[in-house]
């Protein structure tokens, strides 16, 4: 029952905040007003109602000091702030009183004004609880019926008109408080409706990642096997129909690889948590390269494909070349399997240079000569799972993902992916915003010593609990001459590192007893032999910011499963390569 009371209203506490910060704008126009007065009543009357004001509108920011933004005021605070407000408008229907006992009938006309400028301004806050109507609205209102129906000496037809038209006045200000409260509720009740669905979306949102996250973990973990022994067989003595068996197998989980990034990339991009790296790009031989990597693709279609750079377009810029590559490789992909006969040209120019350090649009178009795309589908292909029509899909497979994903990178680099579709074939313009820098310095020259470990020397210990992963590993590197120790978890991990010397540490993440980072910080610590030995994430967590946050927790490297085995062993010789490294030159010192 208390919920519909007066003080349950939580609307006092906006309007009771706005009274507090509101005290200038309505002590200025008193100000103006006790001027204009001082010339009906005299300064004695005009300053004394000034001095009376002032002390209202100061009892009203005692009572409303401590309300805070956010904070649920207590009934106490509420009654204490309608209580204050009450002085301010009796004093304000005062000045009217005032106005119209004065000598000369014009000034009654002021004394309407005030009261009906009261009424006015109480209509400015329709969210106003109750109370504070009755507090703000009671005593002009009241003013506007008694006055002229018991002050007024004047009589006949045209006194009389004037009377029962300021009780119209009256009754029509009730009449729309009412119905202002009316369309109050209901726009609460829209805007609380609103909150709610947008909460439930929210809740949706996340439910979506949780899940893209789970099911991104669990499919590649078993990816992880798939791929991992197709590699192995692929290495192994085959004829050559099994050969290609094998190859067909890699080639299809790598497909499936790729839907699964998509899918990754576009529940990042929704989220807004897709970070875009600044680094040193060499974007002539970006283009290039990108050109070589689909040469052969497009050979064996019997393409031709093209790179034409312009001389003005800065060499080297600063953005992010990952997701530069991987916007320009889906064009050329997408160009190639639509293309038929012919071929596709890779174009590069930028807008005029500008002022120093003044960012540039860099301008990527890929063009090919299939067979086009129809203008009424422009706008469709951008969307999510969406190709240009059913027949695209059964043909050529896809997602229809890659489009989006690309769009919204190069929208979020500062410039936008448009289609260009003309006679005979149909063309991307890829544009994004970069400043041009100068070529980085060379690299020194390495000292000594950069060839890569010996593999059959080194000892390598693996934290796994998946049985099908560990087999997956232990076939990677012992077909090197790696001696690979595997442990099922964390805990174990460390009881291995307290009794045998090992070159690297293969840790997953998720694992029983003990987790992957629990085990890292311990090793850090200085509980399991060498806290400098090199540990490598080898994880299905692949989500935005993954391999950055182990990075940062002290892991030497970040793998995501399914992991390929020239990835594998480039990591743990980069690792095992770099602590020699760090140990060399601390001996040195």
């Amino acid at each position: 029952m208390h919920r519909f009371a007066i003080w349950a209203d939580d609307r006092l506490d906006e309007v009771a905040l706005d009274t507090h910060r509101l005290l200038p704008s309505r002590l200025i126009p008193a100000a103006l007003t006790t001027v204009a007065v001082i010339f009906a009543v005299g300064a004695p009357f005009a300053l004394g109602w000034l001095a009376a004001l002032a002390w209202a509108e100061g009892l009203a920011r005692l009572a409303t000091r401590r309300f805070r933004p956010g904070v649920r005021a207590s009934p106490g605070l509420r009654a204490g702030f309608v209580l204050a407000a009450l002085p301010i408008n009796l004093i304000w229907s005062a000045l009217g009183a005032l106005l119209w006992f004065a000598p000369g009938p014009e000034l009654k006309m002021a004394a309407v004004a005030i009261w009906a400028g009261q009424i006015v301004y109480t209509q400015n806050f329709r969210h106003q609880p109750v109370a504070l109507l009755a507090v703000s609205a009671m005593a002009p209102m009241t003013s506007l019926i008694a006055f002229p129906l018991f002050f007024y000496d004047a009589h006949g037809v045209a006194a009389n008109v004037a009377r029962w038209s300021l009780i119209a006045v009256v009754l029509t200000a009730i009449n729309v408080m009412a119905a202002n409260r009316a369309a109050a509720n209901r726009l609460d009740a829209l805007t609380q409706n609103l909150r709610e669905e947008r909460e439930r979306a929210l809740e949706a949102n996340r439910a979506k990642s949780t899940f893209v996250a789970v099911t991104s973990h669990e499919l590649r973990t078993p990816m992880n096997g798939l791929l991992g022994m197709a590699h192995a067989l692929d290495r192994s003595n085959l004829d050559d129909a099994q050969r290609r068996h094998v190859r067909l197998m890699i080639k299809s989980g790598d497909s499936l690889m790729q839907v699964l990034n998509d899918v990754l990339d576009l529940s990042k991009i929704e989220a807004g948590r897709v970070d875009l790296d600044q680094a040193a790009v060499n974007l002539h031989d970006l283009v290039h390269a990108a050109g070589d990597a689909w040469r052969d693709a497009a050979a064996a279609k019997g393409l031709e494909l093209r790179t034409e750079i312009d001389p003005s377009a800065p060499a080297w810029i600063l953005a992010d070349p990952q997701r530069i590559r991987q916007v320009l490789m889906n064009l050329i992909s997408n160009g190639l399997k639509f293309t038929s006969q012919g071929g596709l040209t890779i174009q590069l120019s930028a807008s005029e240079p500008g002022l120093a350090d003044e960012a540039r649009e860099v301008r990527l178009r890929v063009v090919d000569t299939g067979a086009g795309i129809d203008a009424q589908v422009h706008d469709r292909i951008f969307e999510s799972f969406t190709q240009a029509d059913n027949a695209v899909s059964r043909s050529h497979g896809g997602t229809g993902l890659g489009l989006t994903i690309s769009r919204a990178l190069a929208r979020q680099m500062g410039g936008d992916l448009v289609l260009e579709s003309g006679v005979g074939g149909a063309a991307f313009l890829f544009t994004l915003r970069a400043v041009p820098i100068a070529a980085p310095a060379a690299p020194p020259e390495a000292a000594e010593d950069q060839d890569g470990p010996d593999l059959g020397d080194l000892r390598i210990l693996m934290a796994e609990d998946n049985a099908i992963n560990q087999v997956v590993v232990r076939t990677m590197l012992e077909a090197t001459g790696v001696v690979l120790t595997i442990v099922d978890d964390g805990q174990a991990a460390l009881d291995a590192l307290k009794v045998e010397t090992f070159d690297a540490v293969l840790m997953d993440i998720n694992m029983p007893v003990m987790d992957g980072i629990t085990a890292l910080a311990a090793i850090r610590a200085g509980q399991g032999g060498d806290p400098a030995i090199p540990v490598i994430a080898l994880t299905a967590s692949a989500m935005s910011g993954d391999r950055e946050r182990f990075l940062a927790m002290g892991f030497d490297d970040h793998l995501g499963k399914p992991v390929r085995p020239i990835d594998l062993l480039s990591s743990i010789c980069a690792a095992v390569r770099d602590e020699t490294g760090r140990r060399t030159e601390a001996a040195r010192s």
